[in-house]
């Protein structure tokens, strides 16, 4: 094994704008480690990383933050732990990047390396200037373990326009220049998502843009999308595709400045692989605990929680696992439930396809269409959630809403988006044939 260490400085950017040191990344064969610096480790009124890293004490946190073998901060199979996993792309996404930086798609160190200026949140991550030597951190915790570290690696600085877009679908990271969206940035983080179509599912654009009209219909929280021409968009390769979906980003504000957003995937510590996590009850309660005792505005986070979740099973959104749930830190250090993104109608995609595609989205569907409101109510228990008649009340509404008002927005979707979600407002799903009495609230 090669004596050789490599490194990588953290960043956390604060709200004010400042990119504070809150640790290193390191790569010495094929163990990768997070090695906070003692600074972050003492500082009671530390800016939060990730709930994954909080005890249920100050003493607890501070223990997690500087244990010398924790799965959350050291892995010996050449994979970063699971928080620094979730930040990297997957699919097309992966490969391209790992074309960007002539490396391996598996090689997860320089794919973090390459993509260290563009990341999800307020975390940036570049080499250390070869003058430094290896952080005393970083030395110290190799040499505890026997680990003959002799001299420093060389680590290219990030490639200029590279950024890491979690998902699997195509999709690149863009600043807007007047009306034009441009992916070639020169080194600035993105402040906007551009997502395309695919060749199987050209109406993937039209299909999530009205998911997001559906959702705002109804009163939820969702983030700023638009539909672009492709001639708005300087993209660094051709595309087959006249529309593009420009998705504003919730992670970064004016001029943009870095908000720290995490997924529930990093929340719960969860690999990318296993973003569809445990279960609806556990999954589905272990969200709501969280929000309820951890956000800033636990009462109205709660209840865009249940009314997105039902939200998505009247509109066929059986994709929605671990990765495309978040929190977001307007304060650097107090979570609250970010805006709703990718509200994809999948079981439109159903029709015409074999029963072996999409067979974990077709289970998921079979399951949220047969819930019961008692059934979501004994989840809600399990959170320990208070006030959940007047929560599912206000559900209710909901779905009233969605039933008297989607009809008409459905006829701007697609055919088979219209035709999937037309039969589940009409007792496709258990939880639309509600009590006639709930529709006296149905106005939001």
């Amino acid at each position: 094994m090669s004596t050789a260490i490599r490194y990588l400085r953290m960043f956390l950017h604060s709200p004010d704008g400042a990119k504070n040191l809150i640790g290193y990344l390191s790569q010495y064969g094929d163990i990768l480690r997070v090695s906070f610096s003692d600074d972050y480790v003492n500082n009671a009124a530390r800016p939060t990383l990730s709930l994954s890293y909080l005890g249920a004490s100050e003493a607890t946190t501070r223990a997690i933050l500087s244990a010398p073998r924790d799965i959350r901060l050291a892995r010996s199979d050449g994979k970063w732990p699971a928080y620094f996993q979730n930040l990297l792309p997957e699919g097309h996404n992966r490969d391209r990047l790992a074309a960007q930086r002539g490396c391996s798609p598996d090689d997860e160190f320089e794919l973090l390396a390459a993509a260290g200026h563009d990341l999800m949140g307020a975390i940036e991550v570049e080499p250390v200037p070869s003058a430094e030597g290896i952080p005393d951190t970083v030395r110290h915790w190799h040499a505890a373990l026997g680990l003959d570290v002799l001299e420093p690696g060389f680590v290219e600085f990030p490639v200029e326009d590279a950024s890491a877009l979690p998902g699997v679908i195509t999709k690149f990271s863009a600043v807007r220049e007047g009306r034009r969206y441009v992916v070639k940035r020169h080194g600035a983080a993105g402040s906007y998502i551009l997502k395309l179509p695919t060749t199987r599912h050209p109406d993937l654009v039209a299909n999530e843009f009205m998911g997001f009209q559906l959702c705002k219909s109804v009163g939820l929280n969702c983030a700023n999308a638009s539909v672009i021409s492709r001639d708005d968009a300087e993209l660094p390769e051709n595309v087959p595709f006249e529309n593009i979906l420009a998705v504003e980003r919730f992670d970064r504000g004016p001029g943009g400045r870095r908000i720290h957003m995490e997924e529930f995937a990093q929340v719960l510590g969860y690999e990318p692989k296993h973003k569809y996590g445990k279960g609806l009850q556990k999954d589905f309660s272990d969200m709501l605990r969280i929000i309820d005792q951890l956000s800033t505005r636990p009462a109205q986070d709660v209840q865009e929680f249940v009314n997105r979740f039902v939200t998505f099973i009247l509109m066929g959104n059986a994709d929605a696992h671990l990765k495309n749930w978040a929190l977001r830190y307007p304060d650097g250090i107090h979570p609250e439930l970010a805006p709703l993104y990718d509200p994809v109608c999948i079981t439109a995609f159903f029709d015409g396809a074999s029963e072996q595609d999409y067979g974990l989205n077709r289970a998921i569907d079979k399951t949220v269409r047969a819930l019961t409101w008692d059934e979501l109510d004994t989840m809600l228990e399990k959170a320990k959630v208070v006030r959940r008649s007047r929560i599912l009340q206000l559900a209710k509404a909901v779905v009233a809403k969605a039933k008297a008002d989607w009809p008409e927005l459905l006829k701007g979707a697609p055919e088979n988006m219209r035709r999937a979600i037309t039969e589940r407002l009409a007792g496709g799903v258990t939880l639309a044939a509600m009590p006639a009495c709930a529709r006296v609230n149905a106005d939001l």
